[in-house]
């Protein structure tokens, strides 16, 4: 009976521990499955092609390129993290950018595990709000709210993997503003910017 019992509790013990993942002994690969954010190499060949978003007023589903790209830092050395302008672009012809923020990479790095909170902590730069083509009609970024919830950050080589909730308002300069809510894999790139 004892044999029975011990080999009972080992399968059971070994059941428990398959199919899972070891979380001490793996590194976050960028999905977040772990619930912590780790600093290292991010895997760029595994961002998702785009950054979709639902519109309402009939505007449906509209999207960013993905990933979006980290310029270098702009406030000191360029090579080092600070402050970086992102870029992201809107997937229509020419890929013109459609918005643009100010991402405090070096305060991110510190606390990974903190979410970045916009539009307060991460502001539109002057890139933003270019008028873009959506659905045959001009419109604009106004507003972007919501958190940015980082996977994997990789200060030095400027990149992340992250998920990122909230809405974005677009204005269509001579007639009306609609809204689209995002929660989608989201991930920074660098750029060859400043």
């Amino acid at each position: 009976m004892r044999r029975r019992l011990a080999a009972c509790v080992v399968l059971g013990l070994a059941a428990a521990g398959c199919g899972g993942r070891q979380q001490l002994l793996q590194p976050d690969d960028g999905t977040g499955a772990t619930g912590v954010a780790t600093i290292g190499p991010v895997d760029l060949t595994q961002a998702p092609p785009t950054l979709p978003m639902t519109c309402d007023s009939g505007e449906g589903t509209i999207s960013f390129d993905n990933p979006c790209l980290v310029g270098m830092n702009v406030a000191g050395d360029p090579a080092t993290p600070g402050f970086h302008e992102v870029e992201c672009r809107f997937t229509a012809a020419g890929h013109p950018i459609a918005w643009a923020f100010l991402l405090p990479l070096a305060q991110v790095a510190a606390a990974p595990d903190e979410p970045l909170v916009l539009p307060d902590g991460a502001l539109m730069t002057p890139s933003s709000g270019q008028l873009v083509v959506v659905n045959g009609k001009q419109a604009r970024v106004l507003n972007v709210e919501g958190t940015v919830r980082f996977f994997r950050i990789d200060p030095v080589g400027r990149a992340f993997s992250a998920l990122l909730q909230g809405t974005i308002t677009w204005v269509i300069p001579t007639s009306s503003m609609f809204t689209c809510t995002v929660d989608a894999p989201f991930w920074g790139a660098p750029g060859n910017f400043r």
